[in-house]
This record gives C-alpha cells, structure tokens and sequence, in this order.
C-alpha cells in the first residue's frame, strides 16, 4: 500500500505572507541496485520464503518483496513532490546471503537460513543473535565500482527477519552515522547508502526506515539536533512537536507526531496547533496563524503519518542564504556530495 492524498494544507493555515512557494527543485534520478533474499524453498511446494514461513505466535503471511520494491519506489517519488525520481536499474534475485550468527565466521546458507526460521519461537535466532556482512555483500554484487562508475546511487535489500541488517547505512569515503556505524573495508570512493528493508514488515515501516536515514543526514547538514534549543536552526524548527515547544509545533520527528507524547504515538487525537503549512512557502517561514490538528490530519495510521512528513519536507530550487544550505532537502539524503558541491556552486554564484 502506498501513500494517497495530500498534506492537508487549508487557506487559513498559510502563514507566509505572500503565499508564493518556490519552484520545485529540478528532479534527481536515483538509480537502486535491489538484493531480493527470497529463495524458494524446495520442501514446501517450491514457494518463496516469504510464502512459507510466519512469524512466531502470528497468523499473517510475510508480504512479497517485489510488490514492496515497486510501492516503495512509487511512494517516495510521490512524497517527495518531484524533487526524486528513484529508478531501479538492476534487480538481484539470489539464493546468497549475507547473514551470521555474532560469533560465527560463516555465512548461513539457504538451508540454514530454512531450518532456523522453522524454529519454533526462533530460539536459535534469539539466543545467539545475528549480523549481517555488508563489505562481503558490496564485494561480491560489486557495488563499489558500480556506484563510483555512477551506475547506481544505492541498494536496497529485501530480506527476512533476523537478517541482522540495519535500517539504513553508509559506505565510501567520509562515511558517517546513518542511523548505524559505516561499513568499513570497501573499496568504494563515493558514499553508497545501503538500506536493509525486511518483507515482513509494511509498507510504514520501510517509510520509517528511509525517515531515520532523513534525520541522519540532516542532523549532519546543520551540525546540530537539538529539540529544546532556543535558536532552533531549520531542521530542529522542522521536527518540533508540542509536548517539547507548547504551542509551537511545525512537523514533528519520524517517531513523535505534531501531538505526539510517546515514541509512534500516530494515533493520537489530541488536538495541537501547528506551523506545518508554513513549509509550503520554505524558506520564507513566518511563525503565524497557525492550524489546529490531530491524527486525523494523517488518517491516524502510521502510513498516513510517513506520508504526511514526508510531504513537507523542503524540495524546492536554490539556496537558502540565510543558514546556507539547499532549499531541496532531498538532495542531501539521495546523494550527500552532490548536495554539497550544489551548496558550494550556488553560495559561489551569489556572491
């Protein structure tokens, strides 16, 4: 299921003067290698694995990772109002993997993988917990050279549960946190994001992947996150939700809506003011008239939540010479280096 609708902006609630947004920020095409770990599985009808093993103590059937790759494709080109165009060059259908157990030195083969899964309760799994090898994943798809030949800008992995992936991370010179540690011992030059997406879950929760890499880079951008700041740069101003700033809420963070009081608190029909439709008019933004919201603004689901963040984020054209950074966020989360030399080109051409 992918995202629908808009942000919800109304008349009343534009804060910004002059009502005028900026144009969009010219489309950048992000090109993805995909890994789908789905093998079939011989001793059950030759069935992917996604078809036929369950999570303990659930009835619901694991959703197919080729149908989340193409919603997960089509839902960030739409939340990013045009400002990313994600294209999947090369699709991966394989039997590896590139899973281990913390203290082990092999990788699991398929079989393994099969026979640890139909534990009940997945004891194995819990008791000596798993990692997953991105330098031998990078090494063997030769991800290095095709990112650096700018075949590709990044690669998402489909995979089961216990896989040991995390949510998204860096690889490359000048690799920082990307909500994990950076892969170290690859020969890649420039930063290739790895996401590590798991088909059990839904759509939401490979949106929530994709936002922690959001914060990620952004906190890097301005140097700073630091939601009880008093001179709030814009990405702190962005992610401001009421219970931290009474009455000044704008977007709110990945976990914690606008009325958010707890971590994925998107169901809550507390009703808040926000500043959200002043990011229609970025960077021109006022602290006035501001919209009384609640869940509902966003379906009260996690999804809607995803979206609706999402769908504010700055994508326009430019400059903004106030903090010096772009005006199209996106840039910096799809090709970070790129983003920066654009910083560095504008910042040269205003002068």
């Amino acid at each position: 299921m992918a995202c629908s609708g808009g942000v919800g902006t109304t008349e009343d609630g534009v804060s910004d003067g002059s009502k005028t947004s900026l144009e969009v920020a010219d489309p950048i095409t992000v090109k993805v290698a995909v890994v789908i770990q789905d093998p079939r599985v011989p001793s059950a009808d030759n069935k992917r694995l996604h078809e036929v093993f369950k999570t303990p103590g659930y009835t619901f059937t694991w959703h197919d990772p080729r149908k989340l790759m193409e919603d997960y494709r089509d839902t960030l080109i739409s939340v990013s109002g045009g400002a990313v165009k994600y294209e999947i060059v090369e699709v991966i259908d394989d039997d590896l993997f590139f899973t281990r157990f913390k203290e082990a030195d092999t990788l699991m083969t398929k079989d393994e993988v099969f026979t640890y899964l139909a534990d009940p309760n997945w004891e194995t799994f819990r008791e000596r917990g798993t990692t997953f090898d991105y330098a031998a994943l990078i090494d063997h798809y030769g991800f290095c050279g095709m990112r650096d030949r700018g075949e590709i800008h990044e690669v998402w992995v489909w995979t089961f549960p216990y896989a040991g992936m995390w949510e998204s991370t860096y690889a490359g010179e000048g690799a920082f946190w990307l909500n994990s540690n950076p892969v170290e011992g690859t020969s890649c030059v420039d930063l290739l994001t790895v996401m590590g997406l798991n088909y059990e879950r839904e759509m939401s929760l490979a949106m929530e992947s994709y936002g922690h890499r959001f914060e990620s880079v952004m906190r890097k951008v301005y140097g700073r996150w630091d939601g009880q700041a008093e001179d709030k740069n814009n990405w702190e101003l962005y992610t401001t939700f009421d219970s931290i700033s009474p009455g000044g809420a704008h977007i709110g963070n990945i976990h914690f809506p606008p009325n958010g009081t707890a971590d994925y608190d998107y169901r809550n029909t507390t009703t808040v003011n926000t500043f959200a439709d002043s990011w229609a008019f970025y960077p021109n933004l006022v602290a006035e008239n501001p919209r009384a919201v609640n869940c509902e603004e966003w379906d009260c689901s996690h999804l809607g939540y995803m979206c609706w963040w999402y769908r504010h984020i700055p994508h326009f054209k430019g400059l903004n010479k106030a903090d010096g950074h772009l005006n199209n966020w996106w840039h910096y989360v799809v090709d970070y280096n790129d983003a920066l030399r654009m910083e560095e080109q504008l910042r040269n051409e205003s002068k």
